[in-house]
């Protein structure tokens, strides 16, 4: 509030300071203009008098006579209208004057000295009154309209965002809050919206983490106590052929299908554990909603294009025309941002290229780097989890980043595939999703 306040002030005295210097200007250029004009009325009444004296012509001939003559000479300064009025013993006309800067009389005076008249000369200042008061109107209305301005920015813009910007740092540190009310404001309400979907969306990975690490646990101790019999009763027949117990024939191969039968027991329970690990990725919730692909092209070389310069990493993102899919534009767009994330870990850093094109049975995605190649004995196993190349020995990472290019790829309706460009030394990553 104290700012505003401050603003407020600042506001008015500027507008206070042009108003103020405006007019002194103006009665400024004001007085020289009466300056200029009484020269110049003092130089016609001075040429009527002469003229009249000498010649004796009647003042309002030679008014109607030089008219012309002085609106040539004077321009603009000249007075508007230049009016004699005689002064006659036997007239009852009485003439008033008004001393007013816009009228100025002089008297004429015949060859005897004695006053034969009056000469009115009057100007017209109409548009230099009209000019001032549009300068007044138009700074006044200057100083309604910036103080309207910053009322309606602290009440539309400042307050809420007041009340909005501590609502991040509580949601990042409680995580399970209430949503903030939707608002139809056009500056804060897509910011509300967005808000509350983040909301939602940590809120059920809270759910499902909490989910998750219940059936971890349960799996564990479920495996571990599955496990343990099973392997104590292979130790204990292994000793016992190890020691010679049995030396009936028959016997050692009851052992051994006891062994071999634990051992299988074992297997179901590693091959549970497998199924569990590969099952515990759910991608991400899919929505799927209408968008165009080059939306997904703009929004991947939005999010990409600085940290690339940043890198002196030459970077292009090609999208062929701008088709129409029915698919999830964020899943997608994660599905290309772990193939960047895969590109710029084990590319050698001279150029990364995105492809996007529409085929004829569908749309595809792909994300070329230059670098070492992976030998092509290793390429059908590069989307599994928690595998890594060979070209990984020396690079962070848990071999999980394109496991979930390919799930969400599947999740999608659709596959992902892995090259090698021999021509170019370049890797090759495509999502293909299906129309």
């Amino acid at each position: 509030m104290k700012k505003l306040l401050k603003m407020l002030i600042a506001a008015a005295v500027l507008f206070a300071a042009a108003v103020i210097g405006f007019n002194a200007a103006f009665v400024g250029i004001y007085d020289k203009q009466m300056t200029d004009r009484n020269v110049i009325v003092n130089r016609i009444n001075h040429s009527i008098c002469e003229r009249f004296t000498e010649s004796g012509t009647s003042p309002e001939d030679i008014i109607a006579d030089s008219s012309d003559e002085w609106n040539r000479t004077y321009g603009k300064d000249s007075p508007a209208s230049i009016r004699y009025i005689p002064l006659k013993d036997d007239s009852d006309d009485v003439f008033y004057s008004a001393a007013d800067k816009k009228c100025a009389v002089c008297c004429v005076r015949g060859r005897d000295g004695e006053a034969a008249g009056f000469v009115e000369y009057r100007f017209s200042d109409d548009s230099f009154d009209m000019f001032r008061l549009c300068v007044n109107i138009f700074l006044t209305a200057g100083f309604v309209l910036a103080v309207t301005f910053l009322a309606g920015t602290y009440i539309k813009i400042v307050m809420p965002f007041r009340r909005l910007s501590e609502y991040p740092e509580k949601l990042a540190r409680l995580r399970n809050i209430q949503k903030l009310p939707e608002s139809k404001s056009r500056f804060f309400g897509k910011y509300v919206w967005g808000m509350n979907m983040l909301t939602d969306v940590l809120s059920a990975s809270s759910k499902r983490i909490e989910c998750l690490e219940g059936e971890h646990q349960r799996l564990v101790t479920s495996i571990a106590h599955g496990v343990k019999t099973p392997v104590a009763n292979i130790r204990l027949y292994s000793d016992a052929l190890r020691t010679g117990l049995y030396s009936d024939p028959e016997k050692n191969a009851e052992i051994a299908a006891k062994i071999g039968a634990n051992a299988e027991k074992i297997q179901v329970l590693a091959e549970e554990l497998m199924r569990a690990s590969n099952a515990s990725f759910s991608g991400c919730d899919i929505k799927r909603s209408p968008f165009y692909l080059s939306e997904l092209a703009e929004l991947v070389s939005s999010e990409y294009s600085d940290r690339m310069k940043l890198m002196h990493i030459p970077f292009e993102v090609r999208c062929e025309g701008s088709p129409l899919l029915d698919s999830d534009k964020y899943a997608l767009y994660r599905a290309v941002s772990q193939m960047l994330e895969n590109a710029l870990k084990y590319g050698d850093g001279s150029g990364i290229k995105v492809h996007m094109m529409k085929q004829d049975d569908g749309f595809s995605v792909s994300v070329r780097n230059k670098g070492e190649l992976l030998p092509e004995s290793e390429l059908p196993y590069v989307f599994r989890s928690y595998w890594r190349g060979s070209n990984a020995a020396d690079k962070d990472g848990s071999g999980i980043g394109l496991y979930v290019v390919h799930e969400t790829a599947r999740a999608l309706g659709g596959s992902a595939h892995a090259r090698r460009i021999e021509e170019t030394s370049e890797m090759e990553f495509v999502v293909f999703l299906e129309k």
